[in-house]
């Protein structure tokens, strides 16, 4: 069954038909270009032969909302064709984007799993630094709702500095730009000319819808998880997928911060309502490796570690993973290239 998706009111069609008779693309033309003429290489430096591979960059790989010293808050790109697409915006995601060597103005479409903070985060930012950067072309963005509500807020808290930079530097209004699809059902979100991307409703409670995104290029497929728990719909939708993307979660080593969080002065009360909603709401490690398996994935990716702080070594995720998966199993870490 095909996505559900309800985009901008018919004033914000207007705006975009507008910016298609200024000069810019709309969303049906957006689609038909071929992103290595409507956006520039990635990163200059790759050698010949090189630039079409398609690549997946960790961004930022800790659970959240508490900021660490060693982990960026969740995101992920996938690079083909001379495009960015970004999965979910946690909080620093337009600086890891920059660490990483890659450019804001390449950005073409935002995916949100879910919106909880650590993964929404820095939405709106993304796209205003991109913007900033010299974006030109039109945004695409995919998520559950409050998308659209989401989006048009952020263009109204960021008005007067919006309206003074059109006027003083002569920039292209950013608010004909940025496009919200809102998600609400399996099936394919997208596709271009670059890339195919469909999803799967993640069981992730107690948010009313929350996704997982499957990327299928012309030499790679890649899933990302998102924050759920191990269902049925997302074995299949990582069905032989070349990268497994997926969240780790060891509940043990949750359970003793906790603890050590409680005997500092820490609520415990919130420690036992966080432990309660953390184990009943997402995979552990083990069940992600058990995922992988049941998909027949060739590479299981760990992300979003939890607990992210460094007080999990990274080897016991991966032994905890090894339970079940038979394949490759890398331990993520910011901005590494798959």
């Amino acid at each position: 069954m095909s996505a559900t998706i309800h985009s901008l009111n018919a004033d914000r069609n207007n705006q975009v038909d507008k910016s298609k008779r200024d000069g810019g693309p709309n969303r049906r033309e957006t689609l038909k270009i071929a992103a290595g003429a409507l956006l520039p290489t990635l990163v200059p430096n790759l050698a010949a032969g090189q630039s079409a591979r398609t690549k997946i960059v960790l961004l930022g790989t800790t659970g959240g909302p508490p900021l660490t010293v060693m982990r960026a808050a969740p995101s992920n790109a996938v690079l083909v064709g001379g495009a960015l697409y970004v999965i979910d915006c946690g909080n620093g995601v337009a600086r890891q984007i920059v660490q990483a060597g890659l450019r804001l103005s390449a950005l073409k479409s935002i995916f949100i799993t879910h919106q909880h903070s650590d993964h929404n985060l820095d939405y709106g930012n993304l796209f205003y630094l991109a913007w900033y950067a010299g974006l030109h072309g039109q945004v695409n963005s995919y998520g559950p709702p409050p998308l659209a509500e989401m989006t048009k807020k952020f263009f109204e808290l960021n008005a007067f500095d919006i309206d003074i930079r059109i006027r003083d530097e002569g920039r292209h209004d950013p608010r004909q730009l940025l496009v919200p699809h809102e998600i609400m059902s399996a099936g394919i979100v997208m596709q271009d000319d670059n890339v195919k991307v469909t999803c799967a409703l993640a069981d992730h409670p107690p948010l009313p819808v929350a996704l997982s995104y499957r990327f299928d290029t012309a030499d790679r497929s890649v899933v990302f998880s998102g924050d759920t728990r191990k269902t049925d719909a997302l074995i299949n939708l990582a069905k032989g997928a070349d990268v497994f993307v997926c969240e780790a979660q060891y509940l043990p080593g949750i359970e003793e911060v906790l603890q050590r969080a409680v005997k500092a002065g820490y609520d415990k009360d919130i420690a036992d309502s966080l432990l309660r909603s953390i184990s009943g709401n997402a995979l552990t490690v083990e069940q992600a490796g058990e995922v992988a398996q049941a998909a027949g994935v060739k590479t299981l990716v760990l992300t979003h570690f939890v607990p992210g702080n460094g007080a999990v070594p990274e080897q016991v995720f991966v032994e905890e993973a090894r339970k079940a998966f038979s394949g490759e199993i890398i331990a993520g870490r910011d901005l590494l290239e798959i």
